[in-house]
């Protein structure tokens, strides 16, 4: 969920579960345009501090830092120029840069979305589990459906639904994680699965039966407590 937007993939030690390392030429490459950026950052330091502050690029540089030397943390937020460029290097991701400099500004966006998705997927367990989970996203959904899926999580939650009816909540509940998630919004049940089924619905409507087929395969593949996890996101937003 990810490999646009977190350094995970920027080192060269062997992947979770089987995954492919990244190859040495593609390894020379990030370290090159790290470098880059790490002169580009150091120059409006010592010219533009303002500009420094108030684009957090000291956040950035420390990024950069751990990105070249292998030591970035599964959620690491890749670097927002780093970030820009993989994405411009395709059609796809050339219309989300569009689209979130339309809606905002795409570092401001780039920089919610990220906190985001590192905030859930630190919520699943430790390193391992957390590299496992991206690298399943990735691999289960091609590019376009990424893109999609980041547009949307991007655009947030519904401001208003029709609350489900408390049949439709005892369907939720019949199974995990359902039950647990029930008694944990309790009177706040109806709205939230409400929002829940809303936001898949508009999904739907972007990716198409083929991708929503995609997508509910990979989520019956991912054990209950990281279901649970997910559903929780979707109803929360970022």
């Amino acid at each position: 969920m990810t490999r646009e937007l977190v350094q995970y993939e920027g080192s060269n030690a062997p992947a979770a579960d089987g995954g492919t390392a990244l190859p040495e030429a593609e390894g020379q490459a990030i370290v090159s345009r790290s470098t880059g950026r790490r002169a580009e950052i150091e120059h409006i330091r010592n010219t533009d501090f303002d500009r420094y502050e108030r684009e957090n690029l000291a956040r950035e540089l420390v990024a950069l830092t751990e990105e070249e030397t292998g030591t970035a943390k599964p959620t690491a937020p890749m670097p927002v120029d780093v970030s820009r460029s993989q994405m411009l290097e395709t059609q796809e991701g050339a219309q989300f840069v569009m689209d979130m400099e339309r809606f905002g500004g795409f570092r401001a966006q780039l920089q919610r979305l990220q906190g985001a998705i590192g905030g859930l997927v630190r919520d699943l367990g430790d390193e391992r589990s957390q590299r496992v989970f991206m690298e399943r996203f990735d691999r289960s959904f091609p590019e376009p459906l990424r893109y999609t899926i980041y547009n949307h999580l991007v655009i947030g939650v519904p401001s208003f639904v029709v609350p489900v009816t408390a049949e439709k909540v005892k369907e939720f509940a019949a199974v995990d994680p359902g039950r647990d998630l029930v008694r944990e919004w309790g009177s706040d049940a109806p709205e939230t699965i409400a929002k829940i089924w809303k936001r898949i619905d508009n999904l739907k409507a972007a990716i198409g039966e083929d991708g929503m087929d995609i997508f509910k395969d990979w989520f019956n593949s991912l054990e209950i407590p990281h279901m649970k996890r997910v559903l929780q996101f979707i109803a929360r937003g970022i």
